[in-house]
């Protein structure tokens, strides 16, 4: 049944060319492999990600900047009225001042927490209470009525480190009298508004829970540190700017209101436009793509279905369709096949030993390949989700697919006595697989929407190395085991019947 005679010619016709693909292939994964992960993918996959977080930061902030504003603006002139009207009551600054932080809390506050469903002990109606009486700073008042000397928010931030005061609403309450009063009042909402957001945010505790939120993506506190959120001035610099663009072009849409929204309507807009973080600033295609590009594993992509689907298929499947249709058709073609059967040598065992042949010098190939992709691995220092044993599979798979291939060239080489017509048949078809996957490419999944061409999916549903699933394996799905096991059955139909093709045919000996 094997004739190890056979074999060892076998070995010696077809040894360089199989050592110098071998090499060549092993080699290519290194070069992709190493210099992948030492290079500037990893760096541009961080860089885009960095981008989209810092951009979607700087949203939060500026849209947090605009609602801070409103609120406190809104408590300013809540305040102002009840504040002037109590003064005509009592003509005494301190109780005009109690009478209308009292209703401050009672009125503008409560229903801030009711429109928004917040209860006055959550962390949420904590934060409006501090977004509402922040500027105000209404005095502590001790059970008795009695002012106790202190505010309550005059300890809230560490102000020295911050470089700011505590709020001193007494020389604001010297202008409620003056014509500019609004100006004065929009100018103070604008200040205080700011610095409560920046400090709040900078605070130890509050920073930590935001790097919590990040770690996902890969935010270090060194990494955030650059972004500047930290920094008291840069939040506060960005909330202040904010509000003053904000400020701006809410007066020129109120004065120029062609289609005659209400005020709410106008100031809802405005602060969506000026909130938008960097996602949504972006075209919807590009900011997907930004999208799929940040959350992709680049450097798994590249290995698995880059190289091993295709690049690194191109040699070995050159060196397939030779070797297998030299293994029968050539030899038939070239008359030596009578030579190795006038031997005495069956021609099932001449079969069966070419075929063991040119499986097992693929098998080699592979078991190389799989050395080859795991020392790299482990050299690397790279952000990815390759692991070995989603390596190891990835081998196995192009294995199978190779071994599909090899079982058409084979049965090709079996059926024909003409190497042409082995060699145009299987290798064309082969090679058609080939090409039919590498534009398959740019209509799949695998490369960002933005530069998809989704007609070319087409392609991918006439080439049998589709079956070969690198993106389940790589998301640690089973759907890759079926697809698999659909090459291997390809292989072994096509192996037997090239067999049983050879054993029966006339051979022109």
């Amino acid at each position: 049944m094997f004739s190890k005679s056979l074999f060892k010619q076998s070995c010696k016709a077809n040894g360089l060319m199989w050592t110098i693909v071998t090499v060549a292939v092993c080699f290519m994964l290194c070069c992709v492999m190493l210099i992948a992960g030492n290079g500037e993918l990893g760096e541009t996959k961080v860089a885009i990600e960095d981008a989209v977080v810092q951009g979607e930061l700087t949203s939060q902030t500026e849209s947090r900047a605009i609602n801070y504003y409103e609120i406190t603006d809104g408590a300013l002139k809540f305040f102002d009225e009840r504040f002037s009207k109590a003064m005509t009551e009592t003509w005494n600054v301190n109780s005009a001042y109690a009478v209308a932080a009292t209703a401050l809390e009672t009125g503008y506050y409560a229903q801030l927490l009711a429109q928004n469903n917040y209860t006055a002990d959550s962390v949420e109606g904590m934060e409006l209470k501090g977004v509402v009486f922040y500027a105000v700073n209404p005095p502590i008042v001790s059970e008795s009525g009695v002012p106790t000397g202190e505010n309550q928010f005059d300890k809230f931030f560490d102000y020295e480190s911050l470089g700011v005061s505590a709020p001193d609403y007494k020389p604001y309450l010297l202008t409620i009298a003056n014509p500019d009063h609004k100006t004065e009042r929009d100018k103070y909402a604008m200040t205080q508004a700011s610095i409560f957001l920046a400090g709040n945010m900078v605070k130890p505790e509050n920073v930590d829970l935001m790097l919590n939120e990040l770690k996902e993506y890969g935010i270090t506190r060194q990494k955030f540190n650059e972004f500047g959120f930290d920094n008291f001035a840069t939040v506060k610099s960005l909330a202040e700017n904010t509000v003053v663009d904000y400020r701006a072009k809410l007066q020129y849409r109120l004065d120029n209101n062609a289609d005659n929204k209400t005020e709410s309507e106008i100031k809802a807009e405005l602060a969506a436009e000026l909130s938008k973080g960097l996602l949504a600033s972006l075209p919807s295609n590009v900011s997907d793509a930004l999208k799929e590009i940040g959350s992709a594993d680049l450097y798994g992509t590249l290995v698995g279905s880059i190289f091993f689907k295709m690049a690194g298929l191109l040699l070995p499947i050159i060196y397939m369709i030779m070797t297998s249709n030299a293994l029968i058709a050539g030899q038939v073609d070239s008359g030596s096949m009578a030579y190795v059967l006038s031997s005495g040598t069956k021609r099932k065992a001449v079969v069966f030993t070419q075929a063991v042949f040119l499986i097992s010098s693929i098998f080699a190939m592979f078991v190389l390949t799989t050395l080859t992709s795991v020392i790299c691995l482990a050299i690397v220092n790279v952000n990815t989700g390759l692991t070995y044993g989603k390596l190891l599979l990835i081998n196995v798979g192009a294995f199978l697919v190779m071994f599909a291939m090899s079982g058409i060239c084979f049965l090709t080489s079996c059926a024909f006595n003409r190497s042409k017509n082995s060699m145009a048949l299987g290798g064309g078809l082969n090679m058609f697989f080939l090409v039919a996957t590498m534009l398959g490419l740019f209509g799949s999944p695998v490369l960002p929407s933005i530069i998809r061409m989704k007609a070319l999916n087409a392609f991918n549903y006439v080439s049998i190395i589709s079956l070969f699933d690198v993106v389940s394996i790589l998301e640690g799905g089973l759907a890759f085991l079926w697809k698999l096991a659909i090459l291997a059955v390809v292989g072994t139909v096509c192996y037997i019947a090239g067999s049983l093709r050879f054993e029966k045919k006339d051979l022109p000996l």
